[in-house]
């Protein structure tokens, strides 16, 4: 290979590779902004949200379509630089609504590039994707999960204004580009891509999924996915189309992402061979363009994104909707869908590596910005020991995934609040870990590293990366969690219970969430009726779980006034609500935009009291925190 056809690969390969970055940056970005942004905001109805989140992703067909009459390459620069816009937008704007139509552009733009891409060749296409996937989550893991479109400030705009800076250089280097891609029956099995994404997206690349499962920290956690994923660019760099080899990472693949949710070590050692064995995979299913036409990969790849959105809505839908199946039966369709088209194109499997012996090198260096920030961490400061004298501050916050009233992420505003209040304690509710409607963020580690708490606590209720934590300047000694019943709802919520030790003290804290809705249209005319059967089985199982342990501390959003019949049962079982023994005023604390009613407590035996109680007014969240300071009786 001569110097300048080498140049022209690598070209290639980056474009390909940061296009990838930029995509997968905003289609996290779209997700966010259709939960956070139009459903909570805006209160657009799930089902409506359906058609809007597919209209970016089916409307990305335009752009193939335009290239038969403009040509590809002039289509490719086209999209790009809609890409590159669109994406600066997102970063330099603080509006909502000006973000989501900038992350539905280049969503669109991003989709409609990858018939486009394939044009450059499989190397630079599924090379690119693999190259893409270590670089974003290298990005990711300088953040501690924050992804570059949350991170306020010149360095991020710097950030992506170098990543456009590097399409922008590789675009007129990538020599002469033909109409060219895979026919239908040898293209068939790139819509495994969907799951293969899906699956990325979801569980493999985000750093929270894998701590919250394993127990190792999520700093740490980063850094080996970093590791792993220079293996996948490594392995896919060899892959010659060895059948038993892509068979056996298929397998594996698919059973990390059916083991998920299996806490521990062993879906540990299953993700530390799925990520590298990934690459062998995705070398296995994209084949070599074969034909002067486009229309099969165009429609092929835009499917696939299709398919993509899907199996996310599917994901996520069922904690809204009652759908007959869960989430797990999602992951599993999604598993059971890669090997389905995996086996697919085993028998016209490609012969040839997708990248070059050297290029695992490109995802090498990227692995210093995890490690960075692992650095970063471990010296990071903790906080000030409590004052032993004073009396014990607990909070209680609902941080919305710490999306605010008006639909943005604001990690450090839920941060502040929690810093300024001066807590000993803070039970958290809606705590995200990794979840692609969240933007993946770990936002457990991030307060964690941000605020300098020693000892916590997290349990996982819908899924492994969405619901409760304790934060604690005391240590903790004893940990328990335990699901509550569903009672005909569709989420799954639970309690998270931390012994702690306080001066030598055993104090048992819980931190809950209970359900919000059961009936909506029940709900509007009488709320306490519609979620009075519902509580009654989920207090009574928290209640069960207690079991009068005390000196103790019960906290969270109840979603219950103080005067309906379920608080009532809470106050009859021998605690006491610390608003009505040392709060003063109302005591509101939701909604944050319009604060209304009082749904957020502290409760604590009769053994404990409660010297002050305040309600924190921020739109960090759209709840109220409550924060109250307790004695030993």
């Amino acid at each position: 290979m001569n110097e300048t056809t080498e140049h022209r690969r690598l070209a290639r390969l980056v474009l390909s590779a940061l296009v990838f970055v930029l995509g997968y940056q905003s289609m996290r970005f779209l997700f966010a902004s259709l939960t956070w942004y139009l459903r909570d905001t805006l209160g657009i109805g799930v089902i409506n949200l359906i058609p809007i989140s597919l209209a970016p992703f089916i409307l990305g067909a335009l752009v193939p379509i335009v290239s038969r009459f403009v040509g590809v390459k002039p289509a490719l620069w086209s999209s790009a630089v809609v890409l590159m816009a669109a994406r600066l937008v997102i970063q330099v704007s603080g509006a909502p609504s000006v973000d989501y139509w900038a992350a539905s552009i280049a969503t669109l733009a991003f989709v409609g590039s990858l018939p486009l891409l394939m044009c450059l060749g499989r190397e630079a296409w599924a090379g690119g994707l693999i190259l893409g996937l270590v670089l974003d989550s290298a990005i990711k893991g300088l953040g501690l999960s924050l992804d570059l479109a949350y991170q306020p400030g010149w360095r991020s705009v710097v950030a992506v204004g170098a990543i456009s800076g590097a399409v922008a250089w590789a675009l007129p280097r990538v020599g002469r580009v033909d109409r060219r891609g895979p026919g239908f029956r040898g293209g068939l099995q790139m819509l495994g891509v969907a799951p293969y994404l899906f699956l990325q997206l979801l569980i493999f690349q985000p750093q929270g999924w894998s701590s919250a499962v394993t127990g190792i920290p999520g700093e740490f956690t980063q850094f080996f996915i970093a590791i792993l994923n220079v293996g996948a660019l490594v392995l896919a760099s060899r892959f010659r189309g060895g059948r038993l080899a892509f068979l056996t990472s298929l397998a594996i693949v698919a059973a990390a992402a059916i083991a998920a949710e299996a806490a521990g070590a062993g879906f540990g050692v299953l993700l530390a061979l799925a990520i590298p064995l990934s690459g062998i995979v995705l070398a296995g299913m994209i084949p070599e363009p074969e034909t002067e036409a486009l229309g099969a990969s165009g429609v092929l790849l835009v499917l696939a994104s299709v398919v993509f959105l899907v199996f996310g809505l599917a994901y996520y839908l069922p904690l809204d909707l009652s759908l007959g199946f869960d989430q797990s039966s999602v992951r599993l369709a999604s598993a059971a869908f890669l090997v389905v088209f995996g086996l697919i194109g085993l028998r016209r499997m490609p012969l040839q590596p997708i990248l070059g012996g050297s290029d695992w090198m490109f995802g090498a260096a990227a692995a210093v910005l995890p490690a960075a920030a692992l650095v970063i961490a471990i010296g990071a400061d903790t906080a000030p020991a409590p004052d032993p004298d004073a009396p014990i501050r607990f909070m209680s916050y609902n941080v919305h995934s710490a999306f605010n009233v008006e639909g943005n992420l604001d990690v450090e505003g839920i941060a502040r609040v929690i810093e300024d209040s001066r807590a000993d304690v803070v039970g958290l509710q809606e705590v995200p870990r990794g979840r692609l409607l969240s933007g993946t963020t770990d936002l457990l580690t991030l307060l964690e590293q941000r605020l300098g708490f020693e000892h916590i606590a997290f349990f996982g209720t819908t899924d492994p990366v969405w619901g409760n934590a304790i934060l604690s300047r005391y240590p903790i000694v004893e940990i328990g969690t335990d699901y509550l019943p569903l009672v005909g709802t569709p989420m799954r919520r639970g309690f998270l219970g931390a012994t702690i030790d306080i001066g030598g003290e055993e104090v048992l804290v819980i931190s809950t969430h209970l359900q919000h809705v059961n009936d909506s249209d029940v709900h509007d005319e009488d709320p306490e009726g519609d979620l009075y059967p519902v509580h009654r089985e989920q207090i009574a199982t928290i209640l069960a779980n207690w079991g009068g342990v005390s000196p103790a501390v019960l906290m969270g959003d109840f979603n219950a006034r103080p005067e309906w019949a379920q608080i009532g049962l809470i106050l009859e079982s021998g605690w006491v609500d610390s608003w009505a023994e040392a709060g003063t005023g109302d005591g509101f604390t939701s909604n944050a935009a319009d604060p209304r009613f009082r749904i957020d407590y502290v409760f604590h035996t009769q053994d404990l009291a409660a010297v002050d109680a305040g309600v924190i007014q921020s739109t960090a969240s759209d709840h109220f925190p409550v924060v109250v300071d307790l004695t030993f009786e």
